[in-house]
């Protein structure tokens, strides 16, 4: 009996088709249809009409670039960054901010309905910033050759081609005041990019690290090789164009892998940490620890992560995939013994120095949460289990010990609402309750969006 016959697209690659945007995909391109066969087009928002050319066609969708927009939508706004069209970072500048967090929050509930199946889920309103702009206290900047100068920047969307910049409007303005000045020091003291196509060259990237609480800047050079050459000067040239600058490091990455630091890391000058505070705590940032990106929205989820854990006094908490304590912390101040989980030894280092610039009592244990939970839970009875895993969720495991240990109270936060809306389906059909869910925008003119949601055991 012969094969099935392949349906055929109605688009080929190098076709130009006027098309109408009515949605956006997960990853903020513009969706539009031809003869009911999906196109997507980044830069694209719903209620523009695009004049789009087919790149790529697969089995069940193609995707396309804009020619021309026809007809711009509504909420189509110009963008303010200079090289939005091109730069990879952010996905929906071209879209007006309140816009972006209606679109976030039916990303979020589209989740939970189709992949979590919860027919009614309550999903509150996203919490935006008032001013979205400049919140970025992290970035990672790729260093290379740009017309025989040393050029730094992002990558083109889907690419490793790089977009020199000279500034971010996402970023911190020391991020941005440290890019303008670096590209030039770099070239002063002849210190050659890395070419990721041969393995050669010396500096791979430059990563700024600012405390938006005291306005200082860390700077990490990653090297292909431990020396740099004229190290000292550099350094100095560096603390003398930068004076908000209290830190230098270098990470030595010599793996031929777009992994942007390796696990080498020395101090070339001042201190070993920032301190950043949130809600009145204090957090010290090494140059690998991780710290959410916006400090601001990270506090805004701090609080919300507290409210919804609703912990008395002397009640037992666990964080999962703590980190570097920065939940544990805030619940452990509202009164609960806290113990947190983390496979990341440098991360429970952090934590626990975090606990002592704090003088809070609070338990960090280096494991994996799936094998570390079963011995935590026959230690006594816990009231409330913090989850914020990775982007890609939970271990199966650890969903099955909730679910075995009928917590009462789980606080999920999450980057990835699909994640997020499976796991929690799998924790309903174990008997626990979604009540709601709180998005926040972490990383406004982006795709992304976190989310903090309350379960609990029981009807």
């Amino acid at each position: 009996m012969a094969g099935k016959k392949r349906k055929q697209q109605p688009v080929k690659v190098g076709q130009r088709e006027e098309l109408e945007i009515t949605g956006l995909g997960h990853a903020g391109e513009g969706v539009g249809r031809i003869d009911g066969f999906a196109i997507f087009v980044p830069g694209a928002i719903p209620g523009d009409r695009v004049f789009t050319q087919i790149e790529k066609v697969k089995q069940n969708h193609g995707r396309g670039e804009i020619v021309k927009v026809v007809r711009p939508a509504a909420d189509r706004v110009s963008p303010a960054c200079a090289v939005a069209e091109h730069c990879g970072g952010c996905q929906l500048q071209q879209m007006a901010y309140a816009q972006q967090l209606k679109w976030k929050h039916q990303l979020v509930l589209d989740a939970l309905t189709r992949i979590g199946k919860f027919s009614h889920p309550q999903v509150r309103r996203v919490i935006g910033m008032a001013h979205p702009y400049g919140y970025r206290n992290k970035v990672q900047y790729p260093v290379t050759t740009a017309d025989d100068r040393i050029a730094l920047g992002f990558y083109r969307r889907g690419t490793h081609e790089l977009v020199p910049i000279e500034e971010c409007d996402n970023s911190h303005p020391l991020c941005n005041k440290a890019l303008r000045i670096m590209s030039s020091l770099l070239e002063r003291y002849g210190l050659i990019p890395y070419d990721e196509n041969t393995g050669t060259g010396l500096i791979r990237h430059l990563v700024c690290r600012v405390s938006t609480a005291r306005n200082q800047l860390m700077i990490i050079l990653v090297t292909n090789a431990r020396d740099i050459p004229g190290a000292a000067g550099l350094v100095s040239s560096m603390q003398a164009d930068l004076p908000e600058l209290v830190a230098v490091a270098q990470n030595v990455n010599q793996q031929l892998t777009n992994v942007i630091m390796g696990a080498e890391t020395h101090l070339l000058w001042g201190e070993p940490y920032l301190i950043e505070e949130l809600n009145g705590l204090r957090f010290a940032i090494s140059p690998r620890s991780f710290f959410q990106v916006n400090s601001e929205q990270a506090a805004v989820l701090c609080q919300q992560v507290v409210d919804y854990a609703k912990m008395a006094r002397g009640a037992r908490a666990l964080d999962c995939y703590c980190g570097t304590g920065i939940i544990a912390l805030h619940l452990a101040r509202a009164g609960a013994q806290v113990t947190g989980v983390e496979i990341v030894p440098e991360a429970i280092s952090d934590a626990r120095l975090n606990a002592e610039l704090n003088q809070i009592q609070a338990d960090f244990r280096i494991g994996k949460v799936e094998i570390e939970l079963p011995g935590l839970l026959e230690e006594g009875p816990v009231d409330t289990a913090v989850l914020d895993p990775p982007r890609k969720g939970c271990e199966p495991e650890v969903l099955d010990a909730l679910i075995d240990s009928r917590i009462p109270r789980l606080v999920y936060v999450s980057c990835n609402p699909s994640s997020l809306a499976r796991d929690l389906r799998i924790l309903a059909g174990g008997g626990y309750q979604l009540q709601e869910v709180q998005p926040i925008d972490m990383f406004p003119h982006t795709a992304h969006v976190e989310c903090v949601a309350l379960a609990v055991y029981g009807s």
